[in-house]
C-alpha cells in the first residue's frame, strides 16, 4: 500500500497532537516547571519503547497461552485485560525509574507525576501513530475527516487513559521517593493503572453498546478528577519534601 506524502505527514502530526495538547495541559499545572531537556528525554524514550512492549506482549501470550485462561478471559481477552496493560505499564514506569531515579531533577514530589505521564503520552503518541495506519488507510473515503473522528476518540478515551493510569502510578512513586516508604507503593500504584487499563480495554472494544460508552465516560471522568487531586496533594502538602537522592533507595 502506498501512502503520499501529505497523508503521511498529516496522519504524524494528528496522532502526535492529542500527547503534545495533554502535556501542556499537565504543564500547566505544574509550579515549577520541568527541564525541557528531561521531558524531551522521557518522551522519547515513551515513544520509542514501542518495539519492546510489543515484544513482551507477544513473548507473554505465547507463554501464558493455554486453554484454561483463553476460557476464562475469552477470545483476546488475555492480550487485552491483562498482557497489554502489565506490560505498558510496567515499562512506562520502567522508563522514569530507571532514567531518574536518584537524579537530582526529582527535587518535588509532583515530579514523579509529571515524568511518569510525559512516558506515558510518549508511548500513547506511537501508539496513535500505529493505530491510524492499522486501522485508516489512505484508500478509505473522506479519509482526512476519519482521521480526524478517529483522533478526537483517542484524545477523549485511549491517550487520556494512559496518561490518568501513569500519573496514579507517579503519584505512588512520589510517596516511596520522598517519604521513603517501602517497595510495595509502587506494586499497588502499578495493581491500580493495570487494572485501569484492563477495565478500558475490555469495554472500548464494545463501544457499540451506548452503555458501555457512558460507562468509560464516567470512568474516565472520575479518575481524571482523582488524578488533579493527587497532583494538587503533592503540589500543597507540606509534609512532602525533597530528600537526598544519594541516600534514597
Amino acid at each position: 500500500m502506498e501512502y503520499d506524502l501529505s497523508y503521511l505527514v498529516t496522519a504524524i502530526a494528528l496522532a502526535l497532537a492529542p500527547s503534545l495538547v495533554w502535556i501542556f495541559f499537565y504543564l500547566k499545572e505544574d509550579l515549577h516547571p520541568e527541564p525541557k531537556y528531561w521531558l524531551i528525554i522521557i518522551f522519547l524514550m515513551g515513544v520509542t519503547s514501542a518495539p519492546l512492549v510489543i515484544f513482551l506482549e507477544t513473548l507473554l501470550i505465547k507463554f501464558t497461552d493455554n486453554d484454561s485462561i483463553s476460557l476464562l478471559l475469552g477470545s483476546g481477552g488475555l492480550l487485552l485485560f491483562l498482557v497489554a496493560p502489565l506490560v505498558e505499564e510496567v515499562t512506562k514506569y520502567g522508563i522514569v525509574h530507571l532514567t531518574l531515579n536518584k537524579n537530582p531533577v526529582l527535587d518535588e514530589p509532583a515530579d514523579g507525576m509529571i515524568y511518569m505521564i510525559v512516558s506515558a503520552l510518549g508511548f500513547a503518541a506511537i501508539e496513535n501513530v500505529i493505530a491510524i495506519f492499522g486501522n485508516l488507510p489512505p484508500t478509505i473515503p473522506n479519509v482526512f475527516g476519519e482521521t480526524i473522528n478517529f483522533m478526537s476518540l483517542r484524545f477523549v478515551s485511549a491517550v487520556a487513559l494512559h496518561g490518568f493510569a501513569s500519573a496514579i502510578v507517579g503519584y505512588f512513586f512520589a510517596l516511596y521517593y520522598f517519604k521513603r516508604k517501602n517497595v510495595w507503593l509502587i506494586f499497588l500504584g502499578l495493581i491500580f493503572a493495570i487494572t485501569l487499563h484492563g477495565v478500558y480495554n475490555s469495554l472500548i472494544i464494545r463501544l457499540d453498546e451506548p452503555r458501555l460508552l457512558a460507562a468509560v465516560g464516567v470512568i474516565l471522568g472520575g479518575v481524571g478528577v482523582l488524578v488533579l487531586y493527587l497532583f494538587n496533594r503533592l503540589k500543597y502538602h507540606t509534609e512532602y519534601s525533597a530528600v537526598d537522592v544519594e541516600n534514597n533507595p
